[in-house]
């Protein structure tokens, strides 16, 4: 009885140090993806930026033939 309850506890040991590895790696990729969603975020503000610039010039450009 005593050598299973240690087995049971040495089989539960590993299992939780295998879940500790995966949820470090899940949030190493989840940092990850932040960090690419963030920069995105930014470059799409950019692109929105540049757009407006764009459209102002070709109404300008539409009242000054």
């Amino acid at each position: 009885m005593t050598k299973e309850l240690i087995s049971e506890i040495d089989k539960l040991k590993r299992d939780l140090a295998f879940k500790r590895e995966e949820l470090q790696a899940m949030y190493l990729e989840n940092k990850g993806l932040n960090k690419t969603i963030d920069s995105l975020e930014k470059e799409n503000h950019s692109f929105k930026q540049q757009i407006k610039q764009l459209e102002q010039e070709a109404e300008e450009m539409l009242l000054y033939p």
